[in-house]
């Protein structure tokens, strides 16, 4: 499933309320997904942190694959030693948590994982990303909407290189 992309608790959460700031990146992306017909997973570990802050039935279910999370997927996330990353007491439940997303993600062949947390999630999968560990690319709310993210190249849209690019633009 190198394609699929695997949804985050904070995507999610800022999918379904309008009134975070990140709202129609997620919508943009969650629709991209759709129009594509790229797999949107969510993991059995995301689910628990979401129905914390709201019931399940509020997410579009029927154009969501859930995967349980079993020993093998839990192996993986094992491998990936939250000890080794830096960070309070106060953020070692959440990073333990975010580890084994990524884990759960890395041991089913997932391509990407999509976050509205940038300076956690994000950067764990990035840090793991490129010191060789993982092959799941992280992609966050923060940036914007952009398709460089599924290039092999990371090209940019046509439309984010033309607002770049003062030169070309008509006045």
């Amino acid at each position: 499933m190198r394609n699929a992309v695997l949804l985050d608790t904070s995507f999610l959460i800022t999918l379904a309320d309008p009134r975070r700031d990140r709202h129609a990146v997620a919508k943009q992306y969650f629709h991209y997904f759709l129009s594509v017909r790229m797999p949107m997973v969510i993991s059995s570990i995301v689910v628990a942190e979401f129905c914390v802050r709201q019931p399940l039935a509020t997410l579009p279910l029927e154009q969501l694959i859930l995967l349980p999370f079993t020993h093998e997927d839990a192996e993986v996330a094992a491998s990936f030693d939250f000890k080794t990353f830096k960070g309070g007491e106060k953020d070692r439940q959440s990073l333990k948590d975010d580890l084994k997303i990524i884990g759960h993600a890395h041991a089913r062949k997932i391509g990407y994982v999509i976050t509205d947390d940038a300076e956690t999630m994000f950067a764990y999968c990035e840090t793991l990303r490129n010191a060789g560990r993982t092959h799941l690319h992280g992609i966050k709310l923060q940036t914007g909407f952009s398709l460089g993210h599924f290039t092999p190249d990371g090209q940019k849209d046509f439309t984010v290189v033309m607002e770049e690019q003062s030169e070309y633009q008509v006045e």
